[in-house]
This record gives structure tokens, C-alpha cells and sequence, in this order.
């Protein structure tokens, strides 16, 4: 039986990931914090009074700015602390209360991608709006609010026949489960599982891009995963999307079962 081995969210799009011993789901949210912020770029217009999705390439992602990866990063949502390191170097100690030190990231941001004087990126946040329920809005890669399961067993599988290593942190999920079989995760489409105390309907695949060709560790672009999916598999999936259909919490080592 497949059990919840991580919890993962990513509280600013791009950036490194936390993780968490426990969490509340809410039926048809994200995880909580999950991509609540994130870097837009210079050029697009982004209306928080009436956020829509928008897709990632418009946004500081590893699609693109695969240095991001390098970077180890720690945010707390609730006093808007951020810190940024690499290689145990300390960049950033700075609170995202107030212009002055919002600016100072986004300037960080743009020296540390070189990008052009013209197009520093700015910092943006989702928030709860009143006409989607109170539901905060979250820069996801797709527009659904969802959250994303990677199969271990598949990694492995998928290590075996390639015969690389791949860290499962390339594939950015939010629920990173074991115990079971590779690749079963595609039969739960359609279907409703149970997770600790809430309930979640599996709804689609999730299609690889050129993101997790990035290494976490050096911000290299060392595996092209999508092509080596789709040479052994024929298809460029790996991990699914799920909503919250029923609230409540989540644990660590949480048992996963098919909802009948």
C-alpha cells in the first residue's frame, strides 16, 4: 500500500521547496501556500484585484532560468521572512513587507539571471478573492487548483531503465508517495483517493517539460527526462493532478487508499 512519504509546497514559484510534517487540505484549493507568490517578468501585466492564470513562461521559472536551482531558499508566509543562499552563503535576509524591500529582491533577482537594466521581474502575490469562493490564487502551471502527486516506485523505474540517477524533486510535486507499484498512478484517473482525513478526485497526468531537465542540486540541464519518458515509455507523463474534494488533514505516513 502506497503511503505519503513528503509534503512539499513551493511558496514562491521557481524557488526551492518546503516541507512539511503535516497540512490542511480545503476541498478545491491548492495546498496552502503553495505558489502564492512568484517573479513575473518585466512585460507582463498581472491585475491582483483580478488574478487570472497565467502559464509559467511568464513568470522566473526553471523552464528558462535554470540558476534558480542553485539557489536554497526559506520563506516564512507568515512574517514574510525570506532567505536566499547558495552554497551556504547567505544572499538575502529581508521581510517582503514594504517597497523598499520587495525592490531589493527583484534587484537581486535580476543581477543574479543578468537580466537587462529594462526588465527587472516583478515580485507578485495571489490572494483570496471573494468570487472564487475565498480560494487563494496560485501561480500553478496549470490552471486547476490541484495538487500534484509524484509516484516514487515510477522514479525509480524510470532510473532503471535510463540508468541515471534523477532526484524526484526535478518533478516539483507536492505529495511525494511510496510502497506501491510504478506507474499505478495512472489507473487512480478518474478515480477518488483517500489521504489521512480528506478526499481527493485524481483528474489528469502531468506533462514533463524542459524544467525537470534541471539538475536540483547544480542548476545544470544534465537529463532531458521529457525525451528519455517518451523513449521508454512513448508518452512525456509522469505524476498526476488531483483536487480536494473533501477537506482535511494531511500527515506524514498517511495511508493512500482508493476510495470506493
Amino acid at each position: 500500500m502506497n503511503i505519503l512519504k513528503n509534503i512539499i509546497r513551493y511558496p514562491i514559484k521557481g524557488l526551492s521547496g518546503e516541507y512539511l510534517d503535516e497540512i490542511i487540505l480545503k476541498k478545491d484549493a491548492v495546498l496552502p501556500g503553495d505558489r502564492e507568490f512568484a517573479l513575473a517578468r518585466h512585460d507582463v501585466e498581472y491585475n491582483q484585484k483580478e488574478p487570472v492564470y497565467l502559464r509559467k513562461i511568464n513568470f522566473l521559472a526553471l523552464v528558462k532560468d535554470e540558476k534558480l536551482a542553485k539557489l536554497r531558499t526559506k520563506f516564512n508566509p507568515k512574517t514574510m521572512h525570506l532567505l536566499i543562499a547558495i552554497d551556504n552563503k547567505i544572499l538575502i535576509d529581508n521581510h517582503l513587507t514594504d517597497s523598499k524591500s520587495i525592490n531589493e529582491i527583484e534587484l537581486f533577482f535580476q543581477e543574479y539571471l543578468s537580466l537587462p537594466i529594462n526588465e527587472k521581474p516583478n515580485l507578485v502575490q495571489g490572494f483570496e478573492v471573494e468570487k472564487n469562493n475565498g480560494l487563494t490564487h496560485s501561480f500553478s502551471d496549470i490552471p486547476d487548483k490541484a495538487i500534484s502527486i509524484i509516484n516514487m516506485a515510477t522514479v525509480i523505474d524510470l532510473e532503471t531503465k535510463t540508468k541515471k540517477k534523477i532526484d524526484t524533486i526535478r518533478f516539483r510535486g507536492n505529495f511525494l508517495i511510496e510502497g506501491g507499484s510504478a506507474w499505478e498512478e495512472f489507473n487512480w484517473i478518474g478515480k477518488k483517493i483517500k489521504i489521512g482525513n480528506s478526499i481527493l478526485e485524481v483528474f489528469k497526468k502531468t506533462q514533463r517539460c524542459a524544467a525537470t531537465a534541471v539538475n536540483p542540486d547544480t542548476g545544470i540541464r544534465d537529463i532531458n527526462v521529457p525525451k528519455e519518458i517518451n523513449s521508454h515509455y512513448g508518452h512525456v507523463d509522469l505524476g498526476v493532478y488531483a483536487k480536494v474534494i473533501k477537506s482535511g488533514s494531511v500527515s506524514l505516513l498517511d495511508k493512500i487508499s482508493i476510495v470506493s
